[in-house]
């Protein structure tokens, strides 16, 4: 199995950017074909889009207030970029 130029790690520190659109075409590129290879990543892919798609459903809200996203961000220890 090959894996893309890029590593689990920085594929999984960009994965919400990537499933959110927010990631310039060459990255993406990148993700996409290392989420082809590698199991691990893809199904975290898969968990957090299901995951929004659930939210988005039954939050009947287009956008996170910016309180409750800081919040979230920092429980899980993410910065807000």
């Amino acid at each position: 199995m090959v894996l893309s130029p890029i590593d689990c790690k920085q594929v999984l520190r960009d994965i919400q950017l990537f499933l959110d659109g927010e990631i310039d075409r060459p990255e993406r590129g990148e993700i996409e074909r290392h989420l082809g290879a590698c199991g691990q990543c893809l199904d975290h892919a898969d968990f957090l889009r299901a995951l929004k798609g659930l939210l988005r459903a039954r939050c009947g809200c287009d956008e996170v207030p910016a309180e409750l996203e800081a919040r979230v961000r920092s429980a899980l220890g993410e910065t807000s970029d």
